[in-house]
């Protein structure tokens, strides 16, 4: 059975409860930027899927997971700027500590905050293409927050992590062979979302009792050390 929530005319974030899994897709048509609604929509369907799901799958577009904040949102003020990376900072938080599994399905880019995104998963899907995975920041003079930098060294490869977080840009293979992904899937987009949607009923299914506990066990130190930020 499927649950469909619409898109609202304020916000392209749709959600869907498909067999257990909620399914949050971000779809503006064009890079899927984060602004501060997005995120706060986002994060409005996480809390929902907290209450009616086994499992989460945040999917993007044909092309694209989303390019990361919006840049023009960052550039109207600081009050601005603040808001949408402290929501946005909540929102990671709050994915990486969940107990739930969460799966990404990426059927395009995956930048800046996209590739931070990938790395607060459980598992995440990408797509063959030629496509980019990884950190613009420092290309656009701004230092990495030292969020992303402890999630990379956490889940990258040593010895692709630090050329990523100075702006080395990965297609979907690399980034899968560098931990950014786990799974390449040679298809359209929908074939992403339906092995996303697979992997997260998989990961569901297994005991909560067990799978919540032993995840965050395996994460406390980041999660002990940015539990204040």
């Amino acid at each position: 059975m499927t649950s469909q929530t619409p898109q609202t005319p304020q916000t392209p974030v749709s959600y869907r409860l498909e067999d257990g899994v909620a399914v949050i897709t971000i779809d503006d048509g064009r890079v899927n930027a984060m602004t501060y609604e997005v995120v706060a929509a986002m994060r409005e369907g996480f809390a929902l899927a907290a209450t009616q799901a086994s499992a989460v799958v945040f999917a993007g577009r044909d092309g694209a997971f989303t390019a990361g904040f919006d840049l023009t949102e960052i550039v109207k003020g600081e009050t601005e700027r603040n808001a949408l990376i402290r929501a946005g900072g909540e929102l990671f938080y709050e994915i990486f500590t969940s107990p739930l599994p969460v799966v990404v399905a990426c059927p395009g880019h995956a930048v800046a905050g996209g590739a931070v995104f990938l790395l607060v998963a459980d598992t995440r899907v990408g797509r063959v293409g030629k496509y980019r995975i990884g950190f613009n920041e420092i290309h656009i003079g701004v230092p990495m927050p030292e969020f992303a930098i402890a999630l990379t060294q956490y889940r990258v490869l040593p010895t692709v992590a630090e050329a990523a977080l100075l702006g080395d840009m990965l297609d979907p293979t690399q980034a899968c062979d560098a931990g950014f992904l786990d799974i390449v899937v040679d298809g359209p987009a929908q074939d992403v979302v339906a092995a996303a949607i697979e992997r997260a009923r998989e990961l569901g299914a297994r005991p909560a009792q067990a799978y919540g506990p032993t995840k965050l066990t395996a994460r406390k130190e980041l999660i002990d050390r940015f539990a204040d930020r």
